[in-house]
């Protein structure tokens, strides 16, 4: 199963790779540091490489999150990739916005690391799943 994380926090990244690779080895990550990264890496795969969903921050150079998302949904090729949010903003503008892109989960990251670790355990148990059953 392949997850595209678009995240700028190599910190971030390094804790999200290393919990979700302990709880499910085969899960494939890509990542890249921003939406413009995010979204030339997208453009380079064929459909077979897709992501199964993506993994999305919204506060990050060049490109922002939301900035990311509105590019994809006005792609056909991209639109129905599902994105779940994963962000310190608890902004209600910035959840509506989400929302209203067809956004499939907003999750605000928790400064204790064990509740965010089980956030992201949970957030990858559900498409996981989601993924085995439609195959």
């Amino acid at each position: 199963m392949k997850l595209l994380s678009v995240e700028d926090n190599k910190v971030t990244n390094l804790a999200n790779t290393r919990i979700l690779k302990k709880e499910y080895p085969l899960i494939d990550i890509t990542i890249t540091e921003n939406g413009q990264e995010a979204l030339n890496y997208l453009q380079k795969c064929n459909k077979v490489d897709f992501p199964y969903f993506i993994l999305l921050d919204l506060n990050m150079p060049i490109m922002n999150g939301i900035e990311f998302l509105s590019e994809i949904r006005r792609d056909d090729n991209f639109s129905t990739i599902p994105v779940v949010i994963h962000t310190t903003s608890s902004n209600l503008e910035d959840y509506f916005k989400c929302k209203n892109l067809g956004v499939s989960g907003y999750f605000v990251k928790n400064v204790d690391f064990n509740k965010y670790k089980e956030t992201l355990i949970t957030i990858g148990k559900y498409w996981i799943n989601s993924f085995n059953n439609r195959i």
